[in-house]
């Protein structure tokens, strides 16, 4: 915990957590968005499914144009973590020519292991508007959700990373998280506690980036 700042105790909300408590460290919103950065590595010990609940809970309170809320999620924790762990090593399979090679055999290993090892995934969906500009809208809020759970996450000292790219699209990916009929996959994120710390990448100064006009 941060010297001088005092621990909120969050209550769990569901019985099978058994009045236990989680005790988190007071972060500024700002301090938050700063200390977060990708994690790939985390600890063993499960996050809680309350402590889950309240990162969602803050990703539902992205602003959505019409509050259409196009996103739905699902939490991959437990026998459907195995099966989504073993649907990544497939997939890196197909990434190299030969498979069977003793540098792919422990690449493809090195990503099933580390999705193995990884506590809890929530898979973030969209609705696919027919209108292209409400598609392009829900997919912005979406990704805002997205951001809201990370920022929540990191405040809460947890670690985050967001996946993109093919294996959304993947069937076995979409049975295994049960994405209704007309929504889309448009992220998966692994969620724990780091397994060390981590100093976030170094971004281009908001200066550089920013004209002021009057």
């Amino acid at each position: 915990m941060a010297e001088g700042k005092e621990a909120q105790t969050v209550a769990p909300r569901d019985a099978a957590d058994k009045g236990a408590a989680l005790a988190l460290p007071a972060m500024d919103t700002h301090d938050a968005i700063a200390r977060r950065t990708s994690t790939r590595v985390f600890k063993p010990e499960p996050v809680p499914r309350y402590q889950i609940e309240r990162l969602i809970a803050a990703a539902v309170r992205a602003p959505n144009h019409k509050l259409t809320e196009p996103w739905r999620f699902a939490v991959l924790t437990g026998a459907s973590l195995q099966r989504y762990a073993e649907i990544r090593r497939a997939h890196r399979a197909t990434r190299f020519a030969d498979p069977n090679d003793q540098q792919a055999v422990k690449a493809i290993e090195k990503t099933f292991r580390e999705h193995l090892e990884t506590p809890a995934f929530v898979v973030v969906m969209c609705a696919v508007a027919e209108d292209p500009v409400r598609r392009e809208e829900d997919y912005g809020a979406t990704m805002m959700a997205i951001e809201n759970l990370m920022i929540a996450a990191a405040a809460d000292g947890l670690g985050t990373y967001l996946r993109t790219g093919g294996i959304l699209e993947r069937p076995d990916v979409k049975a295994l998280a049960t994405v209704p009929e007309g929504y889309r996959i448009v992220g998966i994120v692994s969620l724990g506690h780091p397994a060390r710390d981590e100093e976030p990448k170094r971004r281009t100064s908001a200066a550089e980036l920013t004209t002021w006009l009057d």
